[in-house]
């Protein structure tokens, strides 16, 4: 098959952010009528036998991330970090030699990166194999981790949400017309789309009553054991507060939730896994919440204020996140997970504060990143489609 003319994007499995962000970029070039076809490549297929913890400890990068994650074994990750990319440093020539053959079997329009701790073997592996081809690394952390975390020296472009992450860039040396700033992390297109009155459709399928006060509780794709007391001390708190808990793909969490939803007299709406996390938003008035850039971008879009936990359990990359949040007074922030039932009724109790938290909502960008990073793309990768225009 020819490939020549596609953009390349590499993704990895390492949390569910990344994939999600090359979801949306996929759904939204089919929106726009991309003019380039766009290749989603897992970067842990191409250099399969050639991850460099699995040779230490059996488990690929992805599977001891997420298995570090499950078990909450996370106030270690940042010196775990740092052994990676020493890893990655002894065997960097090994891994762009497993790269080069994927590179040369096309020539790519460009090449997107929505990964950290491989863009400097990325980079020199398509130094090797197509100099020319603009290679973008698209941020889904609100901000790096430097270093050789996200941003690396001599990328053709980084696309960042804040101006943290800008700021990093430029401390890294990146030229300023090599940085460019979008509104914020990408997000589905369904983020956008209005199909009437979400919030009292949603309302009503739930049987939440006019004028009440909804908490939502989301903690990724697989759920967390956070939900089940967090949901069990608000119902118990507030008879009058409702409280959507996504689940997610975790039948045994929602399993342990059912005798408190019939216990709650309906005020509890334990849900599986769910496309529809736009209007559930909608339908709310707080979102309890991992200090993840996922959930807390598409809760600032939606204009919803927000709870998280910052302590010694919060990863290293998500803990600019909760300080950002506490700095733009987008919400609480609490030390433990068991202090967020108060934080909750706090704000609910107090419409003069919830007024202070929804303007600074509404002082933040708009926010069209996908969009933008779209179009970042394109015009990067338009010397390819338009033929050889000479040295660059």
């Amino acid at each position: 098959m020819d490939r020549a003319g596609e953009v390349l994007l590499f993704v990895v499995d390492a949390g569910g952010g990344h994939r999600a962000a090359a979801r949306a970029l996929v759904a939204a070039a089919a929106e726009q009528r991309f003019p380039l076809p766009l290749r989603v490549v897992s970067l842990q297929e191409v250099l399969a036998g050639q991850d460099p913890l699995k040779h230490l400890f059996g488990l690929s990068i992805e599977d001891l991330y997420n298995l570090m994650l499950r078990r909450r074994f996370t106030a270690v990750l940042r010196p775990l970090l740092r052994l990676l990319h020493r890893l990655i440093a002894l065997r960097r020539l090994s891994l762009v030699r497993g790269l080069v053959p994927l590179l040369q079997a096309s020539r790519p329009a460009a090449v997107v990166s929505v990964i950290p701790n491989f863009n400097g073997v990325i980079r020199d592996a398509l130094r090797e194999t197509h100099p020319d081809v603009p290679f973008l690394v698209l941020l889904t952390d609100l901000a790096d981790l430097p270093p050789h975390f996200w941003i690396e020296p001599g990328l053709h472009g980084v696309i960042v949400g804040t101006e943290e992450a800008a700021a990093q860039a430029r401390t890294i040396g990146l030229p300023e017309e090599r940085i460019h700033r979008v509104s914020g992390m990408v997000l589905h297109p369904r983020f956008y789309a209005r199909a009437g009155d979400a919030r009292v459709r949603l309302r009503g399928e739930l049987g939440v009553p006019e004028g009440a006060f909804v908490a939502m509780l989301l903690f990724g794709g697989k759920g967390s054991s956070e939900i089940e007391p967090l949901a069990r001390e608000l119902v118990a708190r507030d008879p009058a507060l409702h409280v959507i808990a996504v689940c997610g793909d975790n039948p045994g969490l929602r399993a342990r939730l059912e005798p408190l939803v019939t216990a709650s007299g309906g005020r509890l709406h334990a849900l599986g896994f769910t496309d529809r996390i736009a209007d559930l938003m909608a339908a709310s008035d707080v979102l309890v919440t991992k200090p993840g850039p996922g959930s807390l971008s598409e809760a600032f879009h939606q204009g919803l204020p927000v709870v998280v936990a910052e302590n010694r359990d919060t990863i290293p990359m998500e803990r600019f996140n909760a300080r950002f949040v506490a700095e733009k007074g987008l919400g609480a922030v609490v030390d433990r997970w068991s202090d967020a039932p108060a934080a909750v009724l706090e704000l609910g109790r107090d419409p003069e504060r919830r007024a202070r938290v929804a303007a600074n909502l509404r002082a933040l960008p708009a926010n069209r990143a996908v969009y933008e990073a779209l179009a970042l793309v394109e015009r990067a990768a338009r010397p390819a489609r338009e033929g050889p225009a000479g040295p660059r």
